[in-house]
């Protein structure tokens, strides 16, 4: 795309904003997360956006800008007739004031993950109190040749002006290199069932094993996928129980996932608000050769939380002194469902640490119908 052209297409998008600003404050506020296309406000709605189907990607982009505007309490924005739902890759994510750093939100994140958008459908967006930052970035997957649009959702609620886009600098000639795993977009959602296997139970620990079977799904890059470990490796962890392996597009073992059991609490002996999640992984909290700490909240959900956390390595060869060496963890529990699940990266994975944030925002854990 040409630099005349990028510029025309912010020059649009602001005079898009502008309109739809202008609309809003004419009609009527909005309020909840969706709205079912026409009925009341339906015809406004065609007169910012266009009545006709878009013929063209540039012209379904074109309806989502015009649509974008401000209503009671937050924004809305409504996906054009004709487009379907696998074809939009529409992220709503930002932070919320929770601690010192803030907290991630990812909103109507189900949709996009499972490309569950509905043409001809409105959705609406709460922007609530405590909302540090939040943002929309939308794109047709099948058209490489557009741009994101990139929406400050905050300061469309407000009525401000949208910021104003740096010109991007000229293109300078690269060799071309290929792309490592760490570079790559957390697209593929891959899904484990837990009890994974049956190997390691003994008439000990049989309760593991006889969990009622539930999946913890996630993101991972393009080509990655989960495999069985070779049976001599299906022991038993108390921890992180019937371990699968998490493979690159390469087939090398780059990480593992397994799952445990939430111990259950003794009336009046309930851990403290936010502290929990102690009592969950007590066993990977335990000082040994392995042990998980630097717990940090990325996601809350109805029934527990989602969470990164540093996993120290502490082992050593005798008359050697102990070398700390660490990797990436991320984790999720359900009280409901009374398990957690745990995926530990290996050391030297070409896994980033905001990777490894997003496959902790996009763990699911639900049960077996």
């Amino acid at each position: 795309m040409t630099e005349k052209r990028s510029v025309n297409r912010r020059k649009g998008i602001t005079a898009a904003l502008v309109l739809a600003l202008a609309l809003g404050l004419l009609m009527a506020g909005c309020g909840g997360q969706t709205a079912s296309p026409g009925g009341e406000g339906g015809a406004d709605r065609n007169v910012v956006s266009g009545s006709s189907t878009p013929q063209t990607a540039q012209d379904a982009m074109a309806f989502l800008e015009g649509s974008l505007r401000p209503c009671e309490g937050g924004v809305e924005f409504t996906l054009p007739e004709g487009w379907p739902g696998e074809d939009w890759n529409i992220q709503i994510c930002g932070r919320a004031a929770m601690g010192e750093d803030g907290m991630s939100v990812h909103l109507l994140e189900k949709e996009n993950v499972e490309k569950a958008w509905k043409p001809g459908q409105t959705y609406q967006i709460e922007c609530a109190e405590g909302y540090l930052e939040l943002n929309m970035s939308a794109v047709l997957d099948s058209d490489d040749g557009l741009e994101p649009l990139s929406v400050d959702l905050l300061a469309l609620a407000l009525g401000q002006p949208q910021p104003e886009q740096p010109d991007a600098p000229e293109a300078q000639p690269v060799e071309s290199q290929p792309e490592s795993a760490s570079e790559q977009d957390m697209t593929q959602r891959v899904s484990a069932r837990f009890p994974a296997y049956q190997e390691g139970r003994n008439e000990f620990n049989g309760e593991y094993y006889d969990q009622a079977p539930f999946t913890a799904s996630f993101l991972l890059p393009q080509g990655w996928s989960l495999t069985e470990p070779e049976e001599s490796e299906r022991v038993f962890d108390q921890g992180m129980n019937t371990q699968l392996l998490i493979c690159d597009s390469a087939g090398n073992a780059v990480g593992r996932i397994g799952y445990g059991l939430i111990e259950p609490t003794e009336p009046g002996n309930e851990p403290e608000e936010g502290e929990y999640y102690k009592l969950v992984y007590s066993y990977l909290r335990t000082p040994s050769s392995c042990f998980w700490e630097d717990y940090r909240v990325v996601k809350k959900t109805a029934a527990g939380e989602n969470a990164v956390a540093t996993v120290y390595f502490g082992e050593s060869e005798p008359g050697y002194a102990t070398e700390e060496r660490t990797a990436h963890g991320a984790l999720a529990y359900d009280k409901e469902l009374g398990v957690y699940v745990a995926l530990r990266m290996e050391e030297d994975a070409p896994f980033t640490a905001d990777q490894v944030e997003t496959l902790a925002q996009s763990l699911t854990l639900a049960a077996v119908a």
